[in-house]
């Protein structure tokens, strides 16, 4: 992972909290910096197989952790994803959600926390990359 995406991916999600008067808990907020920041030059994206095959075959809580953030970072940087295929953005969420759930036994403050909010985080995101206001659209792009 780059630390220049890392840096400027704080700064956005900064200013996405300063601008939307959303406060996201210090543990969340290095997660999302995090997460986006290591899907910039991620290679396996998008997944071979699709989400559902995924979410069928998993079978402990580093791949559920794993699904989770996919959908996330779909259904945040990418919320019209697979659309023209009759795949909505909800179908994303409620995958990315179920799957931070089965996560729990990694980490059981983090991954409930992100499985209750996830639609939330989800809307963070796409405000945060998708915002004119930011140049980040253009490293996913």
């Amino acid at each position: 992972m780059n630390d220049a995406y890392t840096t400027a991916f704080f700064d956005a999600v900064r200013e996405t909290q300063n601008s939307s008067g959303y406060d996201l808990p210090e543990h969340i907020e290095a997660y999302v910096v995090m997460l986006l920041s290591s899907y910039v030059d991620k290679d396996d994206f998008p997944p071979e197989s699709t989400v559902t095959v995924q979410y069928l075959s998993l079978k402990d809580s580093y791949q559920a952790k794993d699904l989770g953030d996919t959908c996330l970072f779909i259904s945040g940087a990418f919320p019209n994803f697979k659309k023209r295929h009759g795949v909505t953005r909800r179908f994303y969420q409620d995958i990315g959600s179920s799957s931070y759930d089965m996560a729990s036994a990694m980490n059981d403050t983090l991954f409930p926390t992100l499985a209750k909010h996830f639609v939330f985080l989800s809307d963070f995101i796409d405000l945060t990359i998708n915002s004119p206001k930011h140049e980040l659209s253009s490293l996913f792009r």
